[in-house]
């Protein structure tokens, strides 16, 4: 989304608001002295992100679960209070199922070893077992095989996961049996060939050969391994030695490889391979040297044999270390510079799996289940979807991690639960008896996102702690506010470019936080929309105003990223750094953003003077969410990395563009540069 800023400091507020008072009307006024955000919603503007014009619900509203769980079924500790558990809510808040990391390995648990290839599974057994499977998915009574027929077509985009044992060569026997996948590391065998040769066969025997065929549909997605770099190389645990990173990355390659061996049969060509499911993307670490030895190197080892990045991006609001926010600037700087290496290697930008993100709330692990917990975890996931929905044309999938009820995960110590969960049972709740399974509070999360869908039409605010989106669904417009800002914020609201066409109602929810940091879902039912808005601190709010007649969708906003030819380039004091940014169409009218990723110590200057095309550009003084320095309550990052986010004026806009930056003082890099352009068919005015 193009947005521009409302800059927070106090002068320059005051020069801002007699910039207002001289040059904009009484309403303009009004709104910079009670300090209002402007939202403007362009309900007959179309806002198409590279080819996708649309919400895609199975792309960003689904469960890490799939049908065929017996975690949707009554079980040895209680029963469902709802007795269609999997119907309600999958069809009643219009959820898809997004991964599962249990099959592949339950069914490599059945296989037997290759007596002429030892190390690798007997195909003629795994064919046996797969057929089997196919069977059962066809006329089992089962009531996970009934599941998954009924929901055949909400698990068609699913990503199926690889764990790090017993898959990765290191000597672990596959289940209660005496062999392990095979160990070499040669040039005729390099490491993991065994282990994508049971993927691959795996792929190819117990699914559907067919869009129309017997047998459960095949997975959009295989990831290779789950965040390997931990168990494998920081703490490997049973006494294994450390796997070098290298060999890490030179695994999934091979697996890769081997899995595309039977790509040519029917639909295996179309499962996307996935790589390498990074669980702390934390690239400015140690001046930058993570993103050398890890994620650099995992792409210069084994990106070109990935067809997707997948990666985890995860708040720490309760970590030991400080308050350590993914959403706001710094995962805007992560996924951009992931994006922009991919574009310097490949020439393109390879699309991005988030199998995973939320929250992770580590001062309350191992504990009862609490209000408190989820609602830190349902802040998470709003804000992070939303930045999301702000890259359609490069996020793959984006999966909240929200199991069903996670019994694989209760604590073996403690008896406690597992943190993440759908379903607790009812008297885990103060006050309340019971052993019945009922939702969680994470529950909200689906409820508020239920009924959005429909065509993307433009969107803006003043200040981008308030992220917006909107979507057009024939004669209702879902329009979408997160906030980013630690108190409530006044939002001077329009929606425009529908006049003529009268509302006919108004629904608002809203999912805030009370006093007691617990999640209150609240849904209210207006006439008319209103001029003010009060949105709550850290709140996201869906309204959907319905009209008597079909919303006119005329114009269009054509939005596209341009990268600059270099990226991560070291900050000398009084120094220019040069950003070429090439091949970039120029509309006759529009909007652009130049995009600079930095990383420095907290205290370095976040403001450098920057020229486009020999031009001085404004930069400004504020970003997305928290400085980084100091949370809620606490201390923040170790340092900041984060996107600024300058506004360039279109008309400077050429097909190649220089960037020159320079601060005044030394220290750290600007890690990636890129022009977000945005060309219209007509002329849009912003509140501003």
């Amino acid at each position: 989304m193009i947005k521009k800023y409302n800059k927070k400091c106090s002068l320059q507020k005051a020069a801002v608001t007699l910039f207002l008072i001289t040059t904009f009307n009484s309403f303009n006024i009004v709104h910079a002295a009670e300090n209002k955000v402007s939202v403007d919603i362009n309900l007959d503007t179309k806002h198409r992100i590279g080819n996708i014009e649309r919400f895609n619900r199975e792309k960003f509203i689904s469960l890490h679960s799939a049908p065929t769980e017996n975690e949707w079924d009554h079980d040895n500790k209680g029963n469902n209070a709802k007795s269609d558990l999997i119907g309600s809510f999958i069809n009643g808040y219009d959820v898809y199922f997004g991964r599962d990391t249990g099959y592949m390995k339950n069914q490599l648990f059945a296989q037997k070893q290759d007596s002429n290839r030892l190390g690798f599974i007997d195909e003629s057994v795994l064919t046996k077992k797969g057929n089997a499977a196919i069977n059962s998915f066809e006329n089992g009574n089962a009531t996970r095989f009934v599941n998954a027929r009924r929901f055949k077509n909400r698990s068609k985009d699913m990503v199926v996961g690889g764990q790090v044992h017993p898959y990765y060569p290191d000597g672990t026997n596959i289940g209660n049996s005496n062999w392990a996948f095979s160990q070499k590391n040669t040039n005729q065998e390099p490491i993991g060939t065994a282990t994508g040769h049971y993927m691959g066969q795996f792929l190819q025997k117990y699914f559907a050969q067919t869009n129309t065929g017997a047998g459960a549909p095949k997975p959009a997605y295989l990831e290779v391994v789950n965040e390997p770099l931990y168990d494998l190389n920081i703490a490997p645990k049973n006494g294994r030695d450390k796997a070098p990173i290298a060999e890490i990355f030179k695994y999934h390659k091979s697996v890769a490889q081997e899995i595309r061996k039977t790509n040519n049969q029917t639909l295996n060509k179309n499962i996307k391979v996935a790589g390498y499911t990074v669980a702390f993307p934390n690239y400015d670490w140690d001046n930058f040297e993570r993103w050398e030895s890890n994620d650099k190197l995992f792409i210069d080892t084994a990106g070109a044999d990935m067809d997707v990045f997948s990666i985890h991006l995860y708040d720490f609001p309760t970590h030991p270390r400080g308050e350590e926010y993914r959403r706001g600037s710094n995962v805007e700087a992560t996924l951009d510079m992931l994006e922009q290496y991919s574009n310097i290697k490949f020439g393109r930008t390879k699309p991005l799996l988030i199998s995973e993100y939320g929250a992770s709330v580590h001062a309350l692990r191992n504990k009862p289940w609490s209000q408190v917990r989820d609602a830190e975890k349902l802040r998470g996931y709003n804000a992070l979807l939303t930045h999301f929905l702000e890259r359609p044309d490069v996020i793959a999938k984006a999966i909240p991690f929200i199991p069903v009820k996670a019994e694989w995960g209760r604590h073996s110590d403690t008896g406690y639960p597992y943190e993440n969960r759908l379903m607790r049972q009812q008297f885990e709740k103060s006050g309340q008896t019971g052993t019945d399974w009922i939702y969680t509070d994470l529950v909200k999360f689906f409820q508020l996102w239920s009924k959005v869908k429909g065509i993307h039409v433009d969107s803006w605010a003043s200040d981008l702690d308030i992220m917006v989106d909107a979507y057009v669904q024939n004669n209702k417009a879902h329009i979408i506010m997160t906030s980013l800002e630690f108190q409530d914020t006044d939002v001077a609201l329009k929606a425009l470019g529908n006049d003529g066409n009268t509302i006919k109602s108004v629904q608002v929810k809203t999912l805030s936080y009370d006093n007691n940091n617990h999640a209150k879902l609240f849904t209210k039912t207006m006439s008319s929309v209103p001029k003010t808005v009060s949105l709550p601190k850290e709140s996201t709010q869906i309204m959907t105003i319905t009209y008597h007649n079909k919303i006119n969708i005329d114009k269009v906003n054509q939005q596209n990223k341009y990268y600059a030819t270099t990226y991560k380039q070291p900050i000398k004091a009084n120094v220019d750094i040069y950003f070429n940014i090439k091949d970039v169409e120029v509309g006759a009218q529009g909007e652009a953003v130049l995009r600079l990723g930095i990383g420095r110590e907290h205290g370095k200057s976040l403001t450098p003077t920057v020229n486009v095309n020999n031009v001085p550009v404004e930069v400004p003084t504020d970003f997305r969410g928290y400085d980084q320095k100091q949370g809620k309550t606490r201390n923040g990052r170790a340092s900041f990395f984060g996107v600024i986010e300058i506004p360039v004026s279109h008309d400077l806009l050429q097909g190649s563009n220089w960037v020159r930056i320079n601060f005044d003082d030394a220290g750290g890099f600007v890690t990636s540069a890129a022009l977000q352009v945005v060309n219209s068919s007509d002329e849009i005015t912003r509140s501003l």
